[in-house]
C-alpha cells in the first residue's frame, strides 16, 4: 500500500511538471496582495496538506522552519510565481498550483502566507 501511494504522488508530480512545462498566459501579475490567513488555512487544508504537512516528495513540511526560511529568503513574489507555474529545485517538484486547478492567484498567495505564518516565517518583501 505505501508503495503504491508513494508511486501514485509521484505520478501527480510528475504529470504536474508536464503540465507545467506547456508554458502559462504569461508572468504573475506583481500587485500588491494582502494576505487572508483563514482562506489561507482553507486552501492549505483543501490542498496544501497533501505534500506539506509531512513534506512528501521534498515538499517544505509546514513544521520545518529552517525550510521555509530558505523558501522566505526568495521573497513572496517569486514563491508566489513558483507556486503559480510549477517548480523543480533542488528538493523536487511543485506541481502548478500544487494540483489546485480552481485556486486563484490569491488563494495560493493566502496559502503560501499561511503556511509561512505556521512555521514562523517572514518572506523577504
Amino acid at each position: 500500500m505505501k508503495k503504491n501511494l508513494i508511486a501514485l504522488f509521484g505520478g501527480l508530480l510528475f504529470a504536474g511538471a508536464l503540465i507545467s512545462c506547456g508554458g502559462g498566459a504569461g508572468e504573475t501579475k506583481s500587485k500588491a496582495m494582502t494576505a487572508d490567513l483563514a482562506n489561507g488555512e482553507a486552501v492549505y487544508n483543501k490542498s496544501c496538506i497533501a505534500c506539506h504537512m509531512t513534506g512528501v516528495a521534498g515538499a517544505a513540511a509546514l513544521t520545518d522552519k529552517a525550510r521555509w526560511e530558505e523558501n522566505a529568503a526568495k521573497g513572496m513574489s517569486v514563491l508566489l510565481e513558483d507556486a503559480m507555474k510549477g517548480y523543480t529545485g533542488k528538493y523536487g517538484v511543485m506541481p502548478e498550483k500544487g494540483t489546485c486547478t480552481d485556486c486563484t492567484e490569491q488563494d495560493m498567495y493566502d496559502a503560501i502566507s499561511f503556511m509561512l505564518d505556521k512555521a514562523g516565517v517572514e518572506a523577504a518583501e
